[in-house]
């Protein structure tokens, strides 16, 4: 009797886990349940890309005082 009653629980319990997923599906309209793929993304990479050098010119002193 006790291993029929737990085989019983444990099917409703895989029930209610297949719901709750599919409500959280719905809630986030993303699917976070999948496995991830196990092959690596491939994205090329791109160059680092540096403006240049902002010009810096010394400025004259001038008296205002004057």
């Amino acid at each position: 009797m006790l291993p029929q009653f737990i085989t019983y629980c444990l099917e409703i319990i895989k029930q209610q886990n297949e719901i709750i997923c599919t409500l959280i599906t719905l809630l986030i309209k993303k699917s976070v349940f999948n496995k991830p793929s196990k092959e690596p993304v491939n994205k090329p990479y791109r160059k680092l890309q540096v403006d240049e050098l902002p010009v810096v010119e010394k400025l004259d002193k001038l008296n205002y005082k004057t």
